[in-house]
């Protein structure tokens, strides 16, 4: 009866809100059909990776020659726009070495997993998150070392994901490799760095370990954990795609020894999408996106990146900084994919599919190109000159992007 008693008393307190089943973001994940595994099929064992051995890694090591390595150095900061980002970047990377230890007596709060993992998510999308997620922790998505070469623990078991759209406007304005590409995903970082460097300060002041892993100091692979916690299946592109947000996004996430309530894997019939679209494939600057079939890569069946070709282009993109092109062409960006737009969805794939192939159709009938690119440019074209001078962009990249429909059977000359 007390336990009862604490119940209805903690359930009055905090009126329903962390015991009931409303939406408690903008969009409604709550309706996405649930499975018990990933749809990207496993079929091995997935080996713990190393991120001094990712490609930019190994680009700013000079492993792929001396060119790039010089030009990944001053990739980001050549543009004024992601030098003041990556100015403040620093700050951020500052203050994570300053982290609170866990308080010696736990906080008396309710240990319901459930009202537990509603009460973080509410507290992400307070902290401005789009879209917030809890995983058991995969432990071979925890990585093996810092970027410094410490080795990591992978002991805590759950990771809460935050995810930040990138500036849906700017996206759309741009071709998808400018100047402003780099800073979208910059701007998103530092605020994911902020949500989970303060969501893990809040957890360690209540009396449990929690450690942020976002972009100035990842702890993890989050590509493996967003699956686990239903953010999205795996497409063509070789990444995880959310079926808002298309790939417009970036994500960082908490992990803790916190006893919560995960959320579990989804499928909205993407596998069987791609295997039927190579929009991306056939719009990639770079060619980095198979347009076959799926192979094995680290234990998953998937479409693999070309992640040399990719990026090489990045690196070496003379018209701006790294490249977004294939997340802008995608049919899963679209237009009608505001929180406003799934008010009444009942989370019918039917309907989620129309918007998606409607978008698809547009693309086709406009040579992929949006009409915001002619209209809604609101940044300047500008590079640093290595005297430290800026300038406009004189050169052009000797790619080609395929103008035919995308449809077409033949590859682009």
């Amino acid at each position: 009866m007390d336990a009862q008693r604490e119940i209805s008393e903690q359930r009055l307190k905090y009126r329903d809100i962390l015991y009931g089943d409303d939406q408690l973001g903008p969009f409604p994940t709550q309706l996405l059909k649930r499975v018990p595994r990933p749809t990207s099929e496993v079929v091995g064992p997935i080996e713990r990776r190393d991120p001094r051995e990712s490609v930019f890694a190994r680009s700013a090591r000079g492993d792929f020659g001396e060119e790039i390595q010089r030009q990944f150095r001053r990739m980001t900061g050549r543009y004024p726009l992601g030098a003041a980002l990556v100015d403040l970047q620093r700050h951020i990377a500052a203050v994570s070495t300053k982290r609170v230890e866990v308080a010696p007596r736990r906080a008396p709060i309710p240990r319901d997993p459930r009202v537990l993992s509603r009460h973080l998510k509410s507290l992400g999308y307070f902290l401005g998150a789009d879209i917030m997620a809890v995983a058991r922790l995969p432990q071979s998505a925890v990585y093996t070392h810092r970027m410094n070469g410490e080795p990591i623990d992978a002991r805590l078991r759950y990771a809460i994901v935050f995810v930040n759209r990138k500036h849906e406007p700017t996206i759309r304005a741009s071709n998808g490799w400018e100047q402003i590409v780099d800073p979208a995903s910059f701007q998103a970082y530092q605020r994911l760095a902020l949500q989970t460097e303060v969501a893990a300060d809040y957890i360690r002041r209540l009396g449990w370990a929690a450690e942020p892993s976002h972009m100035y100091d990842y702890l993890t692979l989050m590509p493996q954990i967003l699956l686990e916690a239903g953010i999205g299946e795996v497409c063509r592109m070789g990444i995880v795609l959310n079926p808002f947000l298309g790939t417009n996004f970036k994500s960082a996430c908490v992990l803790t020894d916190l006893e919560l309530e995960t959320d579990g894997p989804v499928d909205f019939g993407l596998q069987d999408y791609c295997a039927n679209c190579d929009i991306c494939a056939r719009q990639c600057p770079a060619g980095a996106i198979a347009r076959g079939e799926q192979v094995v890569h680290n234990g998953y069946r998937t479409w693999k990146l070309n992640a040399e070709a990719c990026s090489r282009f990045a690196v070496l993109n003379k018209e701006g900084c790294v490249c977004g092109r294939c997340t802008k062409v995608c049919p899963w960006h679209r237009p009608d994919s505001e929180p406003r737009d799934f008010a009444g969805w009942d989370g019918g794939l039917d309907t989620l599919h129309r918007s998606v192939d409607a978008q698809r159709r547009r693309l086709i009938e406009n040579d992929c190109v949006d009409p915001l690119e002619r209209t809604h440019k609101w940044w300047f074209e500008l590079d640093e000159l290595p005297d430290g001078t800026l300038s406009l962009p004189s050169d052009r990249n000797t790619h080609k992007v395929c103008r035919r429909h995308p449809l077409a059977k033949e590859p682009c000359d």
